[in-house]
């Protein structure tokens, strides 16, 4: 459990995956927060296809800045949209090197469940989704990086209401009793 007493649960995947869906729907039902990808609103006033390094320093800092504000509001669950994770997974694909910060922020993370979405939920366009890479590599090498840590996780399938009472019974199964 987080040093708040709050289990922190991320939800991590391919884009167009249903993580943000996911974790608003869990944040409901547990009556709680969630974090959002803070991505997607730096990207807002960025040029996503242009980024840089610095982008995604950045990106993890207030991601993590965001994390820590939520878990003061949170109720037992903290749904966390994407972690660090996805930023080394970018930074690797995209610069073939990661940056200290998110190697360091890594080495921290207090997560205590990983959500890995599955690909079953198909692929939607929006200004922000590239699909550059194959969301079946992408899913491997977030399953490769779970495997890395200590922590415990589970694949996420299904889709709509399926997907989210399948992730209710496993949340409730492996970590309600704590």
């Amino acid at each position: 459990m987080a040093q708040t007493g709050i289990i922190k649960i991320a939800v991590l995947g391919a884009e167009s995956t249903g993580k943000s869906v996911l974790c608003e729907a869990l944040a409901a039902h547990y009556q709680t927060v969630w974090v959002p990808e803070y991505a997607r609103e730096y990207f807002n006033d960025s040029d996503i296809y242009n980024y840089t390094l610095g982008d995604l320093e950045k990106i993890a800092v207030k991601q993590l800045q965001l994390e820590k504000a939520a878990a003061k509001k949170a109720k037992r669950f903290l749904f966390c949209d994407t972690t660090l994770i996805t930023l080394k997974i970018w930074a690797q694909l995209e610069f073939n090197i990661v940056p200290k910060i998110i190697e360091e922020g890594l080495k921290k993370a207090d997560y205590d469940f990983y959500l890995l979405t599955n690909n079953d939920v198909n692929w939607q366009p929006d200004g922000q989704r590239q699909n550059k890479f194959s969301r079946e590599m992408i899913f491997e090498m977030n399953l490769k990086e779970i495997k890395n840590t200590p922590t415990p996780y589970a694949i996420v399938s299904g889709i709509d209401n399926q997907r989210l009472k399948d992730v209710i019974t496993i949340i409730d199964l492996k970590l309600t009793h704590r």
